[in-house]
C-alpha cells in the first residue's frame, strides 16, 4: 500500500511538473546588458568575435545591448582544453537575470498600497548546452554551441512576446 502511494505521488509530481518554469519571464524585455565570462581558454581574440558575433544576433532581433541595466543576459563558458587527450570538454550556460519581489514582500505592499522596494536578483531564463569536441573543432563547437542557445533564447522570447514578431 504503501508503495502504491508513492507511486501515485511521483507520478502526479512528473506530470505537473513537466511545464517549462521560465514561461512568460521575457514578456517585455527589450534592452539587455551583456555578460560574458569565459573560463579555461586565454584568448582575447576569440573572446571579442565571440562577443561581437552576441551582440549582432540580438541585434536582427531588435534586441538592444546596453551598458548597467537589467535585465542582465549572461553567458559563461568553461573550457577544458586537453591537447593530450582526444577530447576536450566545455559547458556554455546563458542565463537571463532581472528584479524581482517576494511573494511575501508583494503581498504586504498590496495591503500598505506602497510599492516596495526590497527587490532581489532573480534567474529568470537559463538553459545550457555540454559538449565535448577534438582540440582542433573546440572553438567552432563552442560557437555553435552559443548560436544553438541564442536561437533557443528568441524562439521562447518570441513566445513571450508575440507581437515582436511583426
Amino acid at each position: 500500500m504503501k508503495n502504491w502511494m508513492i507511486t501515485i505521488i511521483l507520478s502526479l509530481a512528473c506530470i505537473m511538473g513537466k511545464d517549462r518554469w521560465y514561461s512568460k519571464n521575457l514578456k517585455g524585455i527589450e534592452e539587455l546588458h551583456l555578460e560574458f565570462n569565459l573560463i579555461g581558454l586565454d584568448d582575447s581574440v576569440w573572446e571579442n568575435r565571440v562577443v561581437s558575433f552576441i551582440e549582432l544576433r540580438f541585434l536582427e532581433y531588435d534586441l538592444r545591448m546596453v551598458e548597467n541595466i537589467m535585465p542582465k543576459i549572461s553567458f559563461d563558458i568553461h573550457v577544458l582544453d586537453s591537447r593530450v587527450e582526444k577530447l576536450s570538454s566545455f559547458l556554455v550556460v546563458l542565463s537571463v537575470y532581472n528584479y524581482s519581489v517576494s511573494e511575501q514582500n508583494y503581498y504586504k505592499s498590496l495591503a500598505d498600497t506602497l510599492v516596495t522596494k526590497r527587490l532581489m536578483t532573480s534567474k529568470v531564463f537559463s538553459h545550457e548546452i555540454l559538449g565535448q569536441s577534438s582540440s582542433q573543432n573546440l572553438y567552432r563547437d563552442i560557437e555553435k554551441s552559443i548560436n544553438q542557445l541564442i536561437s533557443f533564447f528568441i524562439d521562447q522570447w518570441y513566445k513571450d512576446n508575440p507581437m515582436k514578431q511583426f
